[in-house]
């Protein structure tokens, strides 16, 4: 089976000069972040939301929970492996790297109301569901090498330091200061507010980008059954994330000063390092009209985070000592915006089914806060030029092949959220398949995923859009398997 997906993993800071789009970027990203689902629902293509009876349901629909008549625990752990292959300054690069996940685990408790008679009429069952499950993982290793031409590390901080308009005495920029110090820069004879470069114009560059972290929530969610035709649910999540990024531009070349060449080796270094924590409230219902057919019907509400962010910065000089360091801690709240979805299925007795969901997102709802009302206004103003609405859908079908096997395929597709930038780049593709086996109160679900990623990085950018971009087109793979018992 092949799985072929392509999603955009990230976007070039445009003005990396000040922390607007590095905050723009974090909103965006902490922003799509995707529930989790059982192997049975990532072999479906995602999340149903008229399915039911999953414990999908904990982190998706909670109405779904209102369908279980027993209750059960599971638990999703998953490989994944990740292949880069990569492209910078005329120069191919592969590498490879993996790790296993724990997905979710959790338990739904089914428990019946008591009733004299009509067993089938009013509310037949009230089920509680906790669960953990991993939302997102930011793990990645990249490593960038080339030669240089007229964009190097002086390039960049000649436009720093200039858009200081102060002379090399009083530079508030510790890394601007040490630039000038190590001969990156020097300022102009008759404008000491005004830099430019001294370095040569060809020099080797390598850019190293380790990144670690991940999204997760623990949910809680009620299920109840009303005549066997009506299932509604509420839950709360208690979401938080890590982003750590370790990104260096180490550059070796000469800069020219007096007449004289001499070489240099310097270490541009950024450092991201954000953690938020939040709470989401999700509603949903299914109906069932017939056996045969499901409406359902999900809501999740905005995700009120709390952030805290301690981005730093600083170039080593590794022929003198020469060092600078700023930092630039910052609390903010992020309210990511609210999801609607809905999803029709239809059942073929016992012999499978197949379920159509779609969805809506608008990410001009992202909403900035903080102390910095110039930042507020700045972000929430470039969220709402740059992004928009987008509308996301599902296909997804099962069939019962033996008694106890059923195959799994399911297409999804994800919208661009960039209002001026072409959906062929942005919009996210995937086609997913799995199987699920039953033997007597136990199962196992499995799923495969092998998805082909286009990431644009660059680790400064200059005026003229003429950074050294590196392109990595990464290939992962990841099996998805789900124990789960019935109790």
């Amino acid at each position: 089976m092949k799985i072929k997906k392509t999603i955009l993993v990230t976007i070039i800071l445009i003005a990396t000069q000040t922390t607007y789009a590095q905050y723009l970027a974090d909103a965006l990203r902490f922003s799509q972040l995707q529930n989790s689902s059982t192997a049975r629902f990532d072999g479906l293509g995602g999340y149903k939301s008229a399915i039911g009876g999953d414990l999908s349901s904990l982190y998706g629909n909670p109405a779904g929970l209102g369908m279980f008549t027993k209750s059960e625990f599971n638990f999703t752990p998953s490989l994944k492996t990740r292949n880069n292959e990569i492209e910078f300054l005329g120069t191919n690069i592969n590498g490879s790297n993996s790790n296993i996940d724990l997905n979710n685990v959790g338990a739904v408790f089914h428990s019946k109301t008591f009733k004299r008679n009509n067993l089938d009429k009013g509310v037949i069952s009230l089920n509680f569901g906790i669960g953990y499950q991993k939302k997102n993982a930011f793990r990645n290793n990249l490593l960038f090498n080339g030669i240089t031409a007229s964009n190097g590390l002086g390039d960049y901080f000649s436009e720093t330091a200039t858009a200081e308009n102060a002379p090399q005495t009083n530079l508030s920029s510790n890394v601007n200061g040490a630039a000038y110090d190590s001969f990156l820069i020097d300022e102009d004879a008759n404008d000491p507010t005004l830099y430019y470069p001294i370095t040569s114009v060809k020099a080797a560059q390598r850019q190293i980008v380790n990144r670690i972290g991940g999204s997760s929530s623990i949910d809680f969610s009620l299920g109840l059954n009303i005549s066997n035709k009506i299932f509604v649910g509420a839950g709360v999540g208690l979401a938080s994330f890590t982003y750590n990024s370790f990104e260096q531009t180490n550059e070796k070349g000469q800069f020219r000063f007096n007449n004289r060449d001499t070489d240099y080796d310097v270490d541009f270094n950024r450092n991201f390092n954000t953690e938020g924590a939040g709470l989401n409230v999700k509603l949903g219902l299914i109906l069932k009209p017939v056996n045969e057919f499901r409406i359902g019907l999900s809501f999740e509400s905005p995700t009120w985070y709390n952030v805290t962010d301690n981005y730093s910065e600083e170039l080593i000089n590794n022929i003198d000592a020469i060092e600078g360091t700023d930092s630039y801690p910052f609390e903010y709240q992020l309210n990511t915006p609210a999801k609607l979805n809905g999803g029709l299925a239809y059942f073929f007795d016992d012999k499978g089914f197949i379920s159509a969901d779609i969805g809506f997102v608008d990410y001009t709802s992202i909403n900035f806060s903080s102390d910095d009302s110039q930042t507020d206004l700045t972000t929430n103003r470039n969220s709402t030029q740059n992004f928009k609405n987008v509308i996301n859908y599902s296909l997804g079908g099962e069939i019962r092949v033996q008694p106890n096997l059923m195959l799994r395929l399911g297409y999804q597709v994800q919208g661009n959220p960039y209002k001026n930038l072409s959906n062929s780049d942005f919009e996210v593709q995937s086609i997913s398949g799995g199987f699920g086996y039953r033997f007597s109160s136990y199962y196992l679900d499995m799923s495969l995923v092998n998805s082909n990623d286009r990431l644009f990085y660059s680790n400064y950018s200059l005026a003229n859009g003429s950074q050294p971009t590196g392109i990595v087109d990464t290939k992962r793979n990841s099996v998805n398997l789900t124990f789960g018992v019935r109790f």
